[in-house]
């Protein structure tokens, strides 16, 4: 099959590799389409992956073609999604209900060969059918809608509140439909007008220009001196104090963006802020598949059949696999505007 794998940081190849066989308790899934996700690319040419060569990719659908025992042959043929994060369901977490903490947990496309390739092997209890209909481009955003219902729940939102979204990126707009959804008032903000431009045309309205002086204040006019929620969702320090500055007394400030750098070095003063605000700081790390209502894999499934929310128009790109290599040096380097590349699989 062909895979893009990566071996070591800056050094990913498109190449021809045997096709995986999977093991009893696994599936094989031809991949139909994956986004790339924010992450994949510092992980791709800075930070590197858990062993090499390795094959990145997380966010993806399929279709089952193989399975590793008898018992599972009703799953070939199906559509499927798959939930990256693979608990140990042996740790004290996991025990407790809280697989995105288990402290042995493995991943697609980080710590084993994830959906860059035409087929990925996967364990049979990450795998989710997906209901008729939902083509396999939107099915691939599963998982970061997923994340981003997960940050909503987080927050706490209710219908009425004001919400200040600080990184208009993937995970930032799909925050922003969820909120919407909700009943809220979404204020999008970023330091780049293409992207506000964009989030307009996906029906933002409220959009704040991080550039512009000022900008904490203007928006703590607008909120009636602060905003219920903050999401920061850029990673960047100057984000996390945007929103730490924007957000009410004993108001939220949700973290859902990986770190841009190796410190977050927060001003004094806005440490402060914290404490004398008493502000309430919240992480979100993945999502998960439990039992409903917990279960936001379910929930965005039933979403996609509908019309509430545009997910498909944050898909920028559509690329086969070398042309997705071909265009990821282009991604850290920032030649291109995308929001999401999705590689899909035009041979299906």
């Amino acid at each position: 099959m062909k895979a893009l794998r990566l071996y070591a940081p800056g050094d990913i190849r498109y190449e021809e590799v045997p096709t995986p066989f999977p093991k009893p308790d696994e599936m094989l899934v031809r991949v139909r389409a994956c986004g790339v996700c924010g992450s994949d690319i510092p992980r791709i040419f800075e930070h590197g992956t858990y062993k090499y060569p390795l094959i990145p990719g997380h966010e993806f659908s399929g279709r089952v073609v193989e399975v590793g025992s008898e018992s599972g042959r009703d799953w070939v043929g199906k559509n499927v999604v798959v939930y990256p994060l693979i608990p140990c369901r042996r740790c004290s977490a996991c025990y407790s209900g809280l697989p995105t903490q288990c402290s042995n947990y493995d991943y697609l496309g980080s710590r084993r060969d994830g959906a860059f390739a035409e087929y990925v092997v996967v364990p049979r209890d990450n795998v989710i059918p997906v209901p008729d209909g939902i083509p396999p481009e939107l099915s691939a955003l599963t998982e970061p809608s997923a994340v981003a219902l997960r940050a909503v729940r987080k927050a706490g939102i209710t219908a009425g509140d004001t919400v200040l979204i600080v990184g208009a990126g993937t995970i930032g707009m799909l925050i922003g439909f969820w909120a919407q959804l909700a009943g809220s008032t979404v204020m999008m903000m970023d330091v780049s007008v293409e992207k506000l431009r964009f989030a307009r045309k996906l029906g933002f309205q409220q959009l704040v220009d991080a550039n512009q002086p000022d900008v904490v204040e203007w928006v703590r006019r607008r909120s009636n001196l602060g905003v219920d929620v903050a999401f920061e969702a850029s990673g960047y320090t100057s984000g996390l104090e945007m929103a730490i500055n924007s957000v009410r007394v004993s108001g939220k400030v949700i973290l859902v963006g990986n770190p841009a750098s190796d410190r977050v070095n927060l001003d004094s003063k806005v440490y402060s802020q914290i404490l004398r605000r008493e502000i309430n700081i919240v992480g979100v790390w993945n999502s998960t598949t439990l039992e409903y209502p917990k279960n936001e894999w379910a929930v965005v499934l039933q979403e996609l059949k509908k019309d509430r929310i545009p997910f498909e128009k944050l898909i920028t790109h559509k690329v086969d696999l070398l042309e997705l290599k071909n265009l990821l040096s282009d991604l850290y380097n920032k030649r291109v505007f995308a929001v999401k590349v999705m590689y899909v699989d035009k041979e299906e």
